[in-house]
């Protein structure tokens, strides 16, 4: 599927940087790949995720295919990388659900390291406005497995409402989830936005990160140089872990 989104298509050409309070989002990189496999091989984060990329060579790949989404209009991904660091420890994906952008749907990931930082809702907030003022989406919709209780949480505390329970949402290994539809409306999450800024405790987030940033040091230290041509490796975060 081609894409659109809107008038303001300069973003095919490359996604900008976003700078938030305590983290910068940014199109993901080849040189993610390594802390971004190394995030993945957590069963915290990837319990109801669909199955990732299996090596750090195939996250090269996927990094490849989102670039080439992105080139067609199709999709957008977000690295989110907490000030400190150099590398995305995180992830932000809106793929378009109609030719428009108008219809979109998101997923997210974060290292457990960083939850409950702030992390997530700062760069959430960054990504937010980017799909709402550039992409022109009207509409975001959003699927979480109903147990996965952070990810719900996450979604609630930024403004998307419930709107369907989906019965056999998700199969993971062999495991079919439930999962909750949520949505929310371009508007709306505008008002939101406001409140959710004005309750943003940046000098305790700012603390929170440097702790995370300690402890996962010594895992996201390995250099990593890509393949000449990565093959492409396609992966959709359908069900977000914050």
């Amino acid at each position: 599927m081609s894409a659109s989104g809107g008038a303001d298509s300069g973003w095919r050409q490359g996604l900008p940087v976003l700078d938030g309070r305590i983290t910068t989002v940014r199109e993901v990189r080849p040189s993610d790949a390594p802390s971004l496999f190394e995030l993945f091989t957590d069963p915290e984060v990837n319990r109801y995720l669909s199955s990732p990329p299996p090596s750090i060579d195939a996250f090269a790949g996927f990094v490849a295919w989102a670039q080439q989404q992105r080139e067609r209009g199709a999709m957008v991904c977000f690295g989110i990388v907490p000030a400190g660091l150099r590398d995305a420890v995180g992830l932000i994906q809106i793929r378009a659900l109609d030719p428009s952008f108008a219809l979109a749907e998101w997923g997210f990931v974060l290292g457990s390291a960083f939850w409950s930082s702030g992390v997530f809702e700062d760069a959430a907030s960054s990504v937010l406005e980017f799909a709402f003022n550039v992409l022109h989406v009207h509409r975001l919709e959003a699927r979480a497995v109903s147990k996965n209780a952070r990810a719900n949480g996450a979604l609630q505390k930024l403004g998307a409402i419930t709107e369907a329970v989906l019965a056999h949402g998700v199969d993971r290994e062999g495991h079919v989830h439930e999962q909750l539809l949520w949505a929310m409306l371009a508007d709306d999450w505008r008002a939101r936005d406001a409140a959710l800024r004005g309750r943003f405790d940046q000098t305790l987030a700012k603390a929170r990160v440097r702790e995370a940033i300690t402890r996962i040091r010594p895992q996201i230290g390995e250099a990593f140089t890509p393949a000449a041509e990565a093959r492409p490796y396609p992966f959709y975060l359908t069900s977000g872990a914050e």
